[in-house]
């Protein structure tokens, strides 16, 4: 686990690939089926790689509450679990792992926790730009993540929710700046100079969310079994 944009999607990859064990994905925002590209979910299956979201949901679903998504994750460990020696969870849903430590007497398995650090913040910072960068102008056919925005955006039904997701909010606040008409934002080219703010934009937010991430996961693991390097002895002492 770990604050966002740290490298937990690379490194969950890494250990499947050695291991051969399955991925669940604990994070609420990747069960959106209309979200790929702002979640990120996009690009993530992987070839001999079995990753698991904790559902399909639609934004015309609403939120799924931290305590179903818990409920979720521990079903499908312990579904994969019957079949597998070893599970492998990545995630940086606060909600989420606040949930599922609070239910840590009851878990029928055992598992170690590794949380990866935020790296010095120049550094993070310029892996967060390109990352936003990569959403705002995805390669073909992925939706970018402003396509995803207008989409919504054009259902006031919709709009509360998403102007409270990470990324969005960020675009929302260039719009107003510069007079964009978000149910239109993706139709046309947009200037470069304005994408290149959207894209710091979202990484300073990113950035800060990711911090308080960070924090909240060492306060939360703080007196759970650690492991600072991933291999085969972390997957023996996991579910």
């Amino acid at each position: 686990m770990g604050p966002t944009g740290v490298g937990k999607s690379a490194a969950a990859t890494g250990l499947a690939r050695t291991t051969g064990a399955p991925i669940v994905v604990a994070d609420r925002l990747q069960c959106f089926t209309d979200l790929l590209t702002t979640s990120a979910r996009a690009g993530a299956d992987e070839p001999g790689v079995h990753r698991y979201w904790l559902g399909d949901r639609t934004f015309a679903d609403g939120d799924l509450p931290a305590a179903e998504a818990t409920d979720s994750l521990v079903r499908l460990v312990n579904r994969l679990g019957e079949q597998h020696p070893s599970v492998i969870v990545e995630g940086g849903s606060v909600s989420l792992l606040r949930e599922l430590s609070a239910q840590r007497a009851e878990l029928p398995w055992r598992a170690t926790v590794r949380i990866l650090p935020v790296p010095d913040r120049a550094s993070y910072l310029a892996a967060l730009t390109r990352r936003a960068s990569a959403m705002l102008a995805p390669p073909a056919p992925d939706r970018s993540l402003l396509e995803e925005l207008a989409a919504l955006w054009r259902d006031p039904g919709k709009r509360w929710l998403a102007a409270s997701v990470n990324g969005f909010e960020a675009v929302l606040e260039c719009c107003a700046k510069y007079g964009i008409d978000v149910e239109t934002i993706a139709d046309g080219k947009l200037p470069q100079n304005v994408l290149a703010r959207m894209a710091a934009l979202i990484a300073e937010r990113h950035a800060e969310h990711g911090l308080l991430q960070y924090r909240v996961f060492v306060e939360l693991f703080e007196d759970w079994e650690k492991e600072h390097e991933i291999g085969h002895d972390t997957l023996g002492c996991a579910a």
